[in-house]
């Protein structure tokens, strides 16, 4: 089967969108918030290592967010930075997985209840799906 080339409306909208949400995220994190990432760094880290992990982490998530925006419009101007960038963004969210949807409190192996079984199922596919993006995007 031959292997389409170029840029498809689809693959537009995912790296729109993922630049988008990894920018907020990002700047997010700067104001005390965060994604899930972002609360799986916090689950884990307690004090300035807390602090200084989600600062960062909220610099690599915006930075991630605005090459991918940026590469629509310039093309891959940025090397293998956004790659790097992008891989340290995929590890912590695949962490962020497991802390947030398997091991938390009210996660799959941790108290989990089968009343909610369809809210924890929707947000696992909703991180999976982001997941998803960030490996189909990382060029």
């Amino acid at each position: 089967m031959a292997k389409k080339s170029g840029v498809t409306i689809g693959r537009l909208l995912l790296q729109l969108a993922l630049g988008a949400m990894l920018a907020v995220a990002g700047i997010w994190s700067f104001q005390g918030h965060g994604d899930d990432a972002v609360g799986a760094i916090r689950a884990v880290f307690d004090g300035n290592v807390e602090n200084v992990l989600v600062v960062v982490f909220g610099v690599i998530e915006l930075l991630a967010g605005i090459f991918l925006i940026l590469e629509l419009f310039m093309g891959d101007q940025f090397g293998k930075l956004d790659n790097i960038l992008m891989l340290i963004v995929m590890i912590v969210w695949i962490v962020a997985i497991v802390l947030m949807d398997f091991l938390a409190k009210g996660g799959l192996l941790n108290g989990f209840n089968a009343k909610n079984f369809l809210e924890w199922l929707y947000t696992f596919a909703a991180h999976l799906i982001i997941l998803g993006a960030m490996i189909t995007l990382n060029d």
